[in-house]
């Protein structure tokens, strides 16, 4: 049956915000009953990936009958419309909106979606993206277990060259009702991918997207996660990112200084928020540090750019907006990375020509080298112009001495830089599924700066047979890889493998299993 615009079922709310764009909608009985979890994805011209996503949801491990999909389409004008029809005929769960005209952003789309909602819990999806067959089970389980209103794991973006992780900060450990404040990097990934929300919070708080062309989704979470109170956060993969060559997206499309000026949007409606102090800089690190210096100064696009100072311009903006306003600390406080506090100190004196001399050595793999200063490493960038500049190295771990007692074998590592952290386990990540990261903090002795790894059979009888990449994990989800310099294997043999501990190319501590 095909229905006109409604209201949600259950709600006497007239929200004129939602009769702006006329549409009409498949199997609007589904709503009548309350579902578990809904599934919000939003659909343009989607006709390639669709099927997938789709399918993503109908095989989850959680049961489809305790799902309802949302498929808003915005104005499709290819294949996507067809294929969305046959879905909706063959699940009666499978809810499609067909909007008369295209918003030109997804806000609309998953805000509707949210409007008509009828469930427990929500989450959203892209159309070109996919979840995890256990996803939603993962999220479910920890949202009910935890009893908070929102919980996120790992996302994965795929592309035809590799796989990478992303926001690994928010997916390293299992985290169970604790403020989003507590994870220091919780605002730097703030799209929809990976996370559950319980709708009557997003109802309650009455939170929707803005409607821009860029940045639209970074204010809606900074909106959840500053009146949510507790989140809580799982290792396990939930949402694959598709970043195939042949998938174009809006996001890529938008030119960079487009998108500053999202951001400089954002930041004016953040710091309108008047939050506590401690909890916007967090999110003002985000936009300043992230949005404003790494992903606009440190890139390939900046150093190719025929018009630098549009992008000088920018920052500058930026800056006044957050010296316009009166805060009890500094803009140069909230930057954390020691290769952006020079970019910073760069653009805050206005030495733009050594700005762009610094970008063209970071972008470029120029000159460098480590160098010791008072005790301190530090990595010497040689820029074009002659200048040297001495970047920070907040930890470095060396093999000191490699010892094989019997079966078991040491390393003793010696930590320096200008962070002293404690490492808190050894992390070791399978070189080809990026979904399994195993953690072993049995094996670890650490005095001081010095630690002593000892492994053994048993300690390393969990792993299956491949390469992995061994780090010191420490501030939760910060790691540095151990420098090997001794090209020494050592092999521990079990039961039907061998463990293998060895120096790879780079000359790093590593592991195999065959």
């Amino acid at each position: 049956m095909l229905l006109k615009n409604l209201l949600p079922f259950g709600s006497k709310k007239d929200d004129m915000y939602f009769e702006k764009v006329p549409y009409t909608v498949l199997n609007h009985e589904a709503l009548k009953k309350k579902s578990r979890v809904t599934i919000v994805i939003p659909v343009y011209n989607a006709e390639k990936y669709l099927i997938k996503a789709i399918d993503s949801v109908i095989v989850q491990t959680f049961g489809f009958a305790d799902i309802t999909v949302i498929l808003v389409d915005d104005g499709s004008d290819d294949k996507s419309k067809a294929m969305l029809k046959k879905f909706a005929d063959l699940y009666e769960n499978i809810v499609v909106v067909y909007l008369e005209e295209n918003t030109g952003t997804p806000a609309f789309p998953r805000n509707l979606g949210i409007h008509l909602a009828n469930s427990t819990y929500l989450m959203f999806l892209d159309a070109d993206d996919w979840l995890d067959h256990g996803a939603i089970r993962q999220l479910y389980g920890l949202m009910e277990e935890a009893k908070t209103d929102y919980a996120v794991g790992k996302t994965i973006q795929v592309s035809s060259k590799n796989e990478k992780l992303v926001g690994r900060y928010e997916s390293c450990k299992v985290r169970k009702s604790v403020s989003p404040y507590s994870i220091p990097h919780i605002f730097y990934h703030l799209g929809p991918t990976a996370r559950m929300m319980r709708l009557s919070f997003l109802k309650d708080h009455d939170i929707r997207f803005p409607e821009m062309k860029y940045a639209e989704d970074k204010q809606f979470f900074i909106d959840v996660l500053t009146q949510v109170g507790t989140i809580s956060t799982t290792t396990a993969p939930i949402y694959y990112i598709n970043r195939f060559a042949d998938n174009v997206s809006l996001t890529r499309q938008t030119d960079i200084i487009e998108k500053m000026d999202t951001n400089i949007t954002v930041l004016k409606y953040v710091m309108e928020k008047n939050l506590p102090p401690e909890e916007e800089k967090m999110i003002v690190n985000r936009l300043i540090e992230f949005d404003s210096i790494t992903r606009l100064f440190n890139r390939k696009h900046f150093v190719k750019s025929e018009d630098r100072q549009a992008y000088f311009d920018k920052f500058e903006e930026a800056l006044d907006v957050f010296t316009s306003y009166d805060r009890p600390y500094s803009l140069g406080e909230t930057i954390k990375k020691p290769l952006n506090k020079h970019y910073y100190s760069l653009l805050e004196t206005k030495e733009y020509e050594r700005v762009a001399a610094l970008a063209e050595w970071a972008t470029s793999g120029g000159e460098s080298w480590v160098e010791e200063r008072d005790g301190l490493p530090y990595t010497i960038a040689s820029l074009q112009d002659g200048t040297l500049i001495p970047i920070e190295i907040p930890v470095q771990a060396k093999v000191q001495s490699e010892t094989q007692s019997g079966k078991n074998i040491s390393f003793t590592i010696k930590l320096s830089g200008h962070l002293h952290p404690v490492v808190q386990a050894v992390e070791l990540q399978n070189r080809d599924f990026l979904e399994d990261v195993f953690l072993i903090e049995e094996i670890i002795e650490q005095t001081d700066d010095e630690l002593t790894l000892t492994f053994s059979k048993k300690s390393l009888s969990f792993l299956e047979k491949g390469k992995y990449i061994l780090s010191l994990r420490y501030d939760d989800y910060e790691s540095v890889m151990v420098e090997k310099q001794s090209d020494e294997k050592y092999h521990i043999e079990g039961n039907d493998q061998t463990y293998i501990l060895y120096q790879t190319n780079k000359g790093n501590l590593s592991i195999m299993v065959k």
